[in-house]
């Protein structure tokens, strides 16, 4: 177990640690990580899920559906607690959409990806595909349809339109589309879009390390409350689920382990385009990624003891 924890988690903080170093000592403009954050966000990643299902036979997606149920309880149940708390606290719209989805949506293809093809292989990508895209579908729809209203589009349904139209939600949708209705994908199209695909965990997870290095912990209530969300509670419900649905092995020890990835980078990215909640997204985004170097290992240890592997 030392040795496997070892090895499936030495790479997500080793290339983290490194982003990080790259921002404080200025090998990177961190500054400027919008435009690697625009490469991830917009293009590496969608086509990374996109491809992870898309030429997947449909009795393999079909397998996806008992854990999918792990994923969207734990999701909703970590969006419905961040939405309670900023509605508590108060926060103002763009602050708490950003809140909300730092803190319940976990670092899918930055972190999550990485980890589980180090733990298990390539074949548990289509599992972070199938929670990425309840993921989007729910938490990042919603947050980006305030974050839209909140820009100047008072119309609900013009700024849902323009959430749904955004690349990560398209294109898994997409993928899941075709992989269903067992339409073929060209083979000399997927050669050509996976280099894209290739450099989502490595930029990813560099570019979390420097996106935490801009960002100054401080000890607020909201900051620890988000972080706790993101490492303690949603994989708690993805853990109990599990047990309650009767999952099994690598399938189960998969569904907890994704959602113990702590938070995305896409709220704090957003955060200096609005202008605003830079500190309860940054301030979640750190604190969560520090809580995550003693979750992670216990709810991999815990999974692969209850559910084996």
């Amino acid at each position: 177990m030392p040795s496997l924890l070892a090895f499936a988690l030495a790479p997500v903080f080793a290339v983290i640690a490194l982003g990080f170093a790259a921002g404080r000592i200025g090998w990177v403009d961190n500054r400027h990580s919008a435009i690697l954050g625009a490469f991830v966000a917009q293009f590496a990643l969608p086509v990374s899920l996109f491809l992870a299902v898309v030429s997947v036979p449909r009795g393999q997606l079909a397998a996806e559906f008992l854990p999918a149920f792990a994923y969207g309880v734990a999701l909703l149940g970590g969006f419905a607690a961040a939405l309670a708390f900023a509605r508590r606290r108060g926060l103002a719209p763009v602050p708490a959409a950003l809140f909300i989805l730092t803190t319940a949506m976990p670092n899918f293809g930055g972190i999550g990806l990485g980890l589980i093809q180090s733990l298990q292989g390539g074949s548990g990508a289509v599992s972070i595909a199938v929670a990425n895209l309840i993921g989007t579908l729910t938490v990042m729809v919603w947050c980006f349809t305030q974050l839209e209203r909140a820009r100047g589009s008072g119309d609900t349904r013009r700024a849902l339109r323009g959430a749904l139209l955004k690349p990560m939600t398209v294109l898994p949708t997409i993928g899941f589309v075709l992989a269903f209705l067992g339409v073929p994908f060209p083979a000399l199209a997927e050669a050509a879009l996976r280099p894209l695909a290739q450099a989502t965990g490595g930029a990813g997870l560099f570019l979390t390390g420097v996106i935490l290095s801009t960002q100054v912990l401080r000890p607020t209530r909201v900051a620890f409350t988000g972080a706790l969300i993101s490492v303690a509670l949603q994989p708690a419900l993805a853990f109990l689920v599990a047990l309650a649905i009767g999952l099994e092995g690598a399938v189960a020890v998969r569904a907890v382990v994704a959602m113990a990835v702590p938070t995305g980078f896409v709220g704090t990215i957003l955060s200096s385009v609005y202008r605003e909640g830079t500190a309860e997204s940054g301030g979640t985004l750190v604190a969560a990624s520090l809580l995550s170097a003693l979750s992670l290992p216990f709810w991999i240890a815990l999974a692969t003891l209850v559910f084996g592997a």
